[in-house]
């Protein structure tokens, strides 16, 4: 389904909020409710699968039951998620040594880049190391009024 709307780039950092109550768990789901109501599209490489996976199964009060239910519900939610390309990879890894972050991390930084879009974290080391980026934007300090 195409969209006219917003396109920013979502982290775990983000999307575990959804699940997990959390610190700002309220920005983050008014972000997941922009892109169900179609103002804005979510995008992420396809790792946020993972990431999110293995957050929720670490949770100790989750049973296993219930993380197959946010995974589930996780799916559900259509977010664009988006498979390396070689251009993609490249980015990937020079961003990486650039920014001096993983490759998970960066993965979701080339991808704000490729798609000249705001990548919005919840995770301030890595905000403070990726911000001289110019795209990146913590969750906390976002105002859905901005877009």
């Amino acid at each position: 389904m195409e969209r006219d709307s917003q396109t920013i780039v979502v982290d775990a950092s983000v999307v575990i909020k959804w699940f997990i109550p959390e610190a700002d768990s309220n920005k983050a789901v008014k972000l997941r409710d922009r892109h169900i109501e179609g103002s804005s599209t979510l995008i992420a490489p396809d790792l946020l699968i993972y990431e999110v996976a293995n957050a929720l199964s670490s949770h100790p009060d989750l049973s296993v039951d219930e993380v197959k239910e946010d995974l589930e519900a996780l799916l559900m939610l259509d977010l664009d998620l988006i498979q390396p390309s070689g251009e993609f990879v490249s980015s990937i890894a020079e961003d990486a040594r650039k920014y001096a972050i993983s490759v998970y991390d960066s993965s979701y930084l080339a991808l704000a880049e490729a798609t000249s879009s705001s990548l919005i974290t919840a995770d301030r080391r890595l905000y403070e190391k990726i911000k001289k980026a110019g795209l990146a934007l913590m969750l906390d300090e976002y105002d859905e009024s901005q877009r």
